[in-house]
């Protein structure tokens, strides 16, 4: 359990951003360092006054968030594919918005990882971790109008 890693699914993401009063303030903020590369130890110290344990084990019951294997994007494990990924020029023009906006605001790191990301895509569920992904790190960066408008644009591309 100490070596557990844990991800935000999409509903963490809109508790998020509504702020509802579905979380006490310990669980919101052990939910806002669970990043997808703090393991449960990690996560420990960094919340020393807070039962982490019962917490994580609420946010689960929740579905805020889910076991993670391996390494932060590369290797997350998935259900079979719920569906075929979008065509590849849709997916080149997500991949371009994505790839520019971590190039300006997140660095070559996070391009990095995003471009091997992008070559592993093998379901939708996979692209959007690898958005959810890309969309925390922009906005733990303090870069939440950027994360929003290329959302949008992201979305009218694959609309």
């Amino acid at each position: 359990m100490e070596n557990t890693v844990y991800h935000k699914t999409a509903r963490a993401q809109q508790e998020l951003a509504t702020r509802s009063d579905l979380l006490s303030l310990k669980a919101r903020q052990l939910l806002i360092m669970i990043d997808g590369a703090r393991n449960v130890s990690v996560l420990k110290q960094l919340a020393p006054a807070t039962d982490v344990e019962a917490v994580l084990a609420r946010l689960r019951e929740l579905a805020l968030i889910a076991e993670q294997a391996g390494a932060p994007l590369a290797a997350v494990t998935r259900p079979v594919a719920t569906g075929p990924l979008p065509e590849p020029a849709r997916l080149a023009q997500v991949r371009t918005l994505v790839q520019d906006s971590a190039r300006e605001y997140l660095g070559e790191t996070w391009l990095n990882r995003l471009a091997s990301a992008f070559d592993a895509l093998a379901s939708t569920n996979a692209l959007e971790q690898l958005l959810e992904d890309w969309q925390t790190a922009l906005r733990r960066s303090g870069h939440r109008g950027v994360a929003d408008r290329v959302q949008r644009e992201i979305r009218i591309v694959l609309s």
